[in-house]
């Protein structure tokens, strides 16, 4: 009697953990849909910031197709910063596939074993933080790439004023 008793308790014991943990794991899922939600947002805007570098590159592009050159490196960093804004495009369709993929485990978090949630959100966790990580090196390549952009734009227009100058005096 004393053993079944004993085994009861244990099993009882058991369960409440098992129940105690299943709860812990559901915030800490929370937590981490709340933080997929921040990152989206910060991915949209990331995507209208690229959208922008795009048509800035298109347009510096443009304007340089045809001309006469003084400095033949424009061309080259043009050429850079397209490499740079497809790798960028890459990302951030990685990017979106993977928050699809949280928003889809959203609604059937809890129909998960134990084991299956602390897999999923350690999963998340490296996503979140991989996702971070690219962002803040697109945010350095976006400074670098505007700053490139306005250097060029900065040249461009140097260059005209000396042409003229020039046409000027002669």
């Amino acid at each position: 009697m004393k053993n079944i008793l004993m085994i009861l308790a244990v099993v009882a014991i058991g369960l409440t953990s098992c129940n105690d943990n299943s709860k812990n794991l559901s915030s800490e899922f929370e937590e981490l849909q709340r933080e997929n939600d921040s990152i989206r947002t910060v991915h949209s805007e990331f995507q209208g910031t690229h959208k922008q570098m795009m048509d800035n590159h298109q347009n510096l592009s443009q304007q340089l197709e045809g001309r006469e050159l003084e400095d033949s490196t424009w061309i080259e960093d043009l050429a850079e910063h397209e490499v740079i804004i497809k790798r960028h495009e890459a990302l951030m369709a990685k990017h979106d596939q993977m928050l699809q993929g949280h928003e889809e485990l959203r609604g059937n978090f809890g129909n998960l074993s134990t084991a299956e949630m602390e897999s999923q959100i350690a999963a998340m966790r490296e996503d979140h933080d991989e996702i971070m990580s690219d962002h803040e090196t697109m945010r350095s390549e976006h400074d670098s790439m505007e700053s490139d952009f306005e250097n060029i734009r900065q040249n461009m227009a140097d260059a005209e004023n000396d042409d003229e100058n020039t046409d000027d005096t002669n």
